[in-house]
């Protein structure tokens, strides 16, 4: 960690990553940078067993039943896309949640203008989904659940099992938004009974950009969102239906897809549970010196802090200019705004301003929490005035 700059947006991409991970992409583009399985040629060949490695690594770590269940994608929204649009069709009916991203709702709000029926059930006072009007939906015949696991704005976390269970009684499938919980919280594909996961490289499972996942618990007959060269069964026309080839075209992003792998056995090394306490621990401290800060307001489920996200405004001050002051003054990094979330703040209220978001990774430590309580007890003081 940078000594003079403090970095709290770690929801968007954690920063630093570890140092395993910088040099498995360093050394992937030296020793290995050729395309995977495209030659016999041994360069060819160490690049397409890092595929593989990193493929059977991912399919342990989720719980799939193997490793052509995992599809490498260019991130989680393209994920989403993969699965949303792969899966449903005009006529279907798609029920969601009242917290969702925009990954999420942009592709759902297109496909509604090509036939699909959308659903949003609203949540609770406890930051939760409303399981009685969910359940109501699911009863109405959806063919597809889509739910983050936990709200990236206030990072409280959904009942998954339960709302699997429903979705499974009325014959729907359920897709489980894991950008906030992948690498935070223990995820096991058939143990939560959801179908399937989508999860991005750069966020709690520490690897580079670029490279996201889709994690079937099952085989499922989606349709490729892109169709091209795979290596394999070049001399057909048709792109092969086989997994994971059906869903992955063209070149990979091998150095990406060799840092996620680095980065899944660092988290292995250290446990989630380790991860998990550490964030908590630094989330709990946070809610505790703001609350005793005059003139700020902290978003939170009845059970305090989750997954290493904190939210909060300022009375007086708007989000966005608290955001450049804790960058231009106090060099602490801060997400301010609508977080591509903006159903989370109507929910909460917060729309169309938003809220601060500090967010927690494994690397931070206690004496950036108090920089950051002190740095908002100056900024609240000068607001009511």
């Amino acid at each position: 960690m940078n000594e003079d700059f403090i970095y709290l947006d770690n929801a968007a991409t954690t920063w630093p990553k570890p140092e395993v991970v910088y040099e498995a992409v360093a050394r992937c583009l030296r020793e290995s940078g050729a395309n995977p399985g495209r030659a016999s040629h041994r360069m060819s060949v160490a690049a397409e067993w890092i595929i593989g490695e990193t493929r059977a690594l991912v399919a342990g770590f989720f719980g799939a039943p193997s490793p052509s269940h995992v599809i490498f994608t260019l991130n989680c929204t393209d994920a989403l896309n993969m699965a949303l649009k792969g899966l449903l069709r005009p006529g279907d009916k798609v029920v969601t949640g009242p917290y969702e991203h925009n990954s999420v709702m942009r592709p759902l709000r297109h496909l509604q203008t090509r036939g699909v029926s959308l659903r949003a059930v609203d949540g609770t006072q406890n930051l939760t989904v409303n399981l009685e009007q969910f359940r109501e939906e699911c009863r109405g015949g959806a063919k597809l659940v889509v739910v983050s696991h936990a709200s990236n704005v206030t990072g409280r976390t959904q009942p998954i099992r339960e709302m699997a269970e429903i979705v499974h009684e009325s014959g729907g499938l359920f897709l489980l938004d894991a950008a906030q919980t992948a690498g935070k919280m223990e995820i096991d594909v058939r143990d939560l009974g959801v179908d399937l996961v989508v999860a991005p490289g750069h966020k709690g499972l520490l690897g580079p950009m670029g490279v996201g996942l889709l994690i079937m618990s099952r085989e499922l007959d989606i349709e490729p969102l892109r169709e091209g060269g795979t290596g394999v069964g070049s001399e057909e026309e048709f792109h092969p239906r086989d997994l994971p080839w059906a869903l992955e075209a063209g070149t990979p992003n091998l150095p990406g897809i060799a840092g996620l792998g680095a980065g899944v056995k660092f988290l292995r090394s250290v446990g989630l549970k380790a991860v998990r306490a550490k964030e908590a621990e630094l989330s709990a401290l946070l809610v505790q010196g703001l609350e005793r800060i005059p003139g700020v307001q902290v978003f939170q489920g009845p059970g305090g802090p989750e997954n290493g996200i904190v939210s909060f405004t300022i009375r007086g001050c708007e989000a966005s200019v608290a955001g450049t002051i804790l960058d231009q003054t106090f060099a602490i990094g801060v997400r301010p705004g609508l977080h591509c979330s903006p159903d989370a703040h109507k929910a909460l209220g917060t729309f169309p301003q938003g809220t601060i978001r500090a967010s927690f990774g494994y690397f931070n430590q206690p004496d950036h929490v108090e920089r950051l309580v002190s740095a908002i007890g100056q900024i609240a003081e000068e607001s009511r005035y």
